[in-house]
């Protein structure tokens, strides 16, 4: 899809969603922010095909949403000598992921699914739409939003651009957010992994080596259809270490598994995979390459498909996605609100908060009266600051 057709078709759904109000219990929120920002515009994007309690029990599945537990619980909850305890998961369920992820309570869904819960001056970015601005995607905010991960004041390995400059150029050539960009790989990699390394090959063969199962920080290395000894195991490490070096997969596409290893491996997969050699500037076998090649991915994979805001990657739940409705970007129940907070601080940092943005806030049928109860009773550092 060109630029000129997004923009066009933001416009003429801006339009026509701009007739439609927004329920009293968003309205008195919204006007507190157009007031402060009159240059802020507020779009409601109705969800009317299925109601509130049909979306939020499909959002339930095992496996979509989960939580970090061991870093979820306010203090008052350590205090009562719950160890690793967050009012957040539920601890009926297993571990899933590499062993530090829990399944997110139905308590915990709701209250993150419900928009009324973030309507506030920084928890509104998880509604910014996406889209590149010329005034406000700044070399000098994408550093803001790259603070405190790898890549801040960095360059990729061989690059005479910094990662910075890297992400803006990458955002006006495919019309995204640099700062998004910026965000969701502070999100993914931090200080950096085998994957934003390119050390992979090196990654399978220690984990392999590691005769416990698990990870010196306590993940679980084998699940799924990887175990140590099996043959699924054996074929991968048959190739030799080197042939899976050298890849990187910054955005940790499709890296995803039932434990370390099979996360490692598809990360590599994901990097050399026919699809994205052909569509996605692949193999990605540089940080430039992943970081071009991913981005492009991002935009006709998510943004090209009504995933148009960080809430919406993480609650794919627009009808009009089609056949993509449901295909989430990450099961961090979380990252929307991380993202939004880096957002909000670039531009608070560069005193661009009062710069014209589009935010799209869904709206539920059936939504209950009240907007669903923080289960942190607002103590946790991921509660709404409201």
């Amino acid at each position: 899809m060109t630029r000129l057709l997004r923009i066009f078709l933001l416009f003429l759904c801006g339009t026509l969603w701009a007739d439609t109000p927004f329920p009293a219990a968003y309205t008195e929120r919204i006007d507190t922010l157009s007031k402060r920002h009159p240059n802020w515009r507020f779009l409601p994007y109705p969800i009317d095909d299925l109601d509130w309690e049909a979306i939020l029990k499909k959002e339930c599945t095992p496996g979509w949403n989960l939580v970090v537990h061991s870093s979820w619980a306010p203090g008052t909850w350590r205090a009562k000598g719950l160890k690793n305890y967050t009012p957040y998961y539920d601890k009926r369920m297993k571990p899933y992921d590499s062993g530090i992820y829990y399944q997110a309570s139905r308590e915990a869904i709701a209250y993150f699914l419900d928009p009324r819960n973030f309507l506030n001056e920084i928890d509104i970015f998880m509604f910014e739409a996406l889209h590149f601005s010329e005034r406000s995607h700044t070399v000098e905010a994408v550093e803001v939003a790259l603070e405190g991960s790898f890549m801040a004041n960095a360059r990729p390995d061989t690059e005479w651009q910094c990662y910075s400059e890297l992400l803006v150029e990458v955002g006006r050539q495919y019309d995204i957010s640099p700062v998004f960009l910026a965000g969701r790989l502070k999100s993914e990699q931090g200080m950096g992994s085998d994957q934003s390394r390119g050390t992979i090959g090196d990654a399978l063969w220690a984990l392999h080596a590691d005769a416990d199962g698990k990870t010196d920080d306590g993940r679980i290395i084998w699940g799924g259809i990887y175990t140590r000894t099996n043959a699924s195991t054996a074929a991968i490490l048959a190739s030799g270490k080197a042939h899976y070096n050298g890849y990187y997969n910054l955005f940790n596409m499709d890296a995803c598994g039932s434990g370390v290893f099979e996360i490692r491996y598809n990360a590599y997969r994901e990097a050399t995979a026919p699809l994205t050699v052909r569509n996605h500037l692949g193999p990605w076998d540089s940080q430039r390459k992943a970081i071009i090649g991913g981005a492009l991915k991002m935009r006709e994979r998510y943004i090209d498909t009504h995933r148009h805001t960080r809430y919406f990657q993480k609650f794919s739940v627009c009808p009009e996605a089609g056949e993509s409705r449901w295909s989430q970007y990450m099961q961090n129940l979380a990252a929307p609100l991380i993202e939004a907070r880096t957002a909000f601080r670039a531009a608070e940092r560069l005193s661009d908060l009062d710069t014209a943005r589009t935010f799209v806030i869904p709206v539920y049928r059936g939504m209950p009266e009240t907007p669903a109860p923080d289960p942190a009773e607002g103590q946790s550092v991921y509660s709404a600051d409201n």
